[in-house]
C-alpha cells in the first residue's frame, strides 16, 4: 500500500472514530439527561391542602355504594390494576418499557395505605400525591377528582372493608423507554394534569348530563380530556389507540343510538358486531346502573365533536 492510499486510510479511519465517538457521546450523554431528569421529577415533593375525607369505616350504606363505586366505575379492582382483592400486582412489564406495579390498598403485610389518614386519601385521590408528598407514577387521580367527598369517602370505606392480603408491594422497575417518557414529559404525572383549583360539578345522581360529566371523568385517562382517543400515555405497549367517544360521526360515535352505545358499555360489541379490545373494561361497566350508562350518554352528546386521535 502506497504513502498516499496509507494516508487516505487513516482519514478514513479518523472520521469513522470520530463519528463513532460522537455518538457514544451522544448516548451517553443522552443516557445522563434522562437519568437526572427522571430522578429529579421522580423525587420532586409537593404541599398539596386537601380537606380530609370523612371516612365512614363500618357504615353497610357507604361500604355498599363504595363497592358500586370501585368494582362497576373507579376500575381499582380491574384485573389490571389493584386486582379483585385489592392487594395488588404487576401492572405492566413489558420492555423496554420496564415493570410498573400496582400496590396492595389493603390492611394486610406489603400495604401502601395501611397508614393512610382521610387527609392521604384525599390527596392521593384528588391531586395524585402520595403519603411522602411525591408524585404518583401510574394512578388516574384525575378520572377521580369530580367525585364528592361522600363518593370518594365511600370507596375508602370499602377499600378497608376487604380481607386484609398479605402481597409485598414492589418497587416500579422502569425500563429507559418509560423513564425518558417521563422525563421529557410525553408521559405526563396525573399530578400535573389536574387544574387543581377547579370547582367540582354539583350533581346528584341520575340520568343526566350533569351527572354524566362526573361519571365520565373515569374515561378521561383513557380516552383523553376531549375524548376523541389516540395512544394511551403510559398504557401498555401491546394496547390499540383508545377509539374516539366524542359525538364525532365520522371517526366517533355521533352516528350510534343509544341501544348501541349501551351495547358497547355492557357486552363489549360495537354496532358492526366486532368486539371490543381486552384494554377496554366494559367487563367492569356492564354493572353500572341504568341512570349512569344513561347520563354517560347524555355527557358525551355534549362535548365538542373532534376527529380521533386528538385525546
Amino acid at each position: 500500500m502506497g504513502a498516499k492510499q496509507k494516508k487516505k486510510m487513516g482519514l478514513v479511519m479518523k472520521l469513522l472514530l470520530l463519528t463513532f465517538g460522537g455518538g457514544m457521546l451522544l448516548a451517553v450523554g443522552g443516557y445522563g439527561f434522562v437519568e437526572v431528569k427522571y430522578s429529579s421529577k421522580i423525587d420532586e415533593t409537593f404541599e398539596q391542602p386537601v380537606t380530609a375525607l370523612e371516612i365512614p369505616e363500618g357504615s353497610s350504606s357507604a361500604i355498599e355504594r363504595g363497592n358500586y363505586l370501585v368494582n362497576n366505575m373507579m376500575g381499582c379492582s380491574h384485573s389490571d390494576c389493584h386486582r379483585a382483592d385489592l392487594g395488588g400486582g404487576v401492572l405492566m412489564d413489558e420492555p423496554p418499557m420496564g415493570m410498573v406495579y400496582a400496590p396492595n390498598l389493603t390492611a394486610g403485610a406489603g400495604s401502601v395505605t395501611k397508614e393512610y389518614t382521610g387527609e392521604d386519601w384525599a390527596r392521593i385521590l384528588r391531586h395524585g400525591i402520595k403519603k411522602n408528598k411525591q408524585r404518583a407514577v401510574i394512578m388516574p387521580s384525575e378520572d377521580y377528582t369530580s367525585f364528592s367527598d361522600g363518593d370518594l369517602a365511600a370507596a375508602v370505606a370499602y377499600i378497608k372493608s376487604m380481607p386484609a392480603i398479605d402481597r409485598e408491594t414492589r418497587a416500579h422497575d422502569p425500563g429507559f423507554l418509560l423513564r425518558a417518557l417521563i422525563a421529557t414529559g410525553e408521559i405526563p404525572f396525573a399530578h400535573d394534569k389536574i387544574d387543581h383549583n377547579a370547582e367540582r360539578p354539583n350533581a346528584e345522581p341520575g340520568p343526566t348530563a350533569e351527572w354524566g360529566k362526573v361519571v365520565a371523568g373515569t374515561c378521561s385517562g383513557c380516552h383523553g380530556q376531549g375524548f376523541s382517543g389516540g395512544k394511551i400515555p403510559g398504557g401498555d405497549p401491546s394496547w390499540p389507540e383508545a377509539r374516539n367517544i366524542s359525538p364525532d360521526e365520522a371517526t366517533g360515535i355521533g352516528s350510534w343510538t343509544f341501544e348501541q352505545f349501551e351495547q358497547a358499555l355492557r357486552h363489549g360489541k360495537r354496532p358492526d358486531g366486532t368486539e371490543l379490545n381486552k384494554a377496554m373494561p366494559w367487563q367492569m361497566y356492564a354493572g353500572m346502573t341504568d341512570d349512569d350508562v344513561k347520563a354517560i350518554w347524555e355527557y358525551l352528546r355534549t362535548v365538542p365533536a373532534k376527529p380521533a386521535g386528538g385525546r
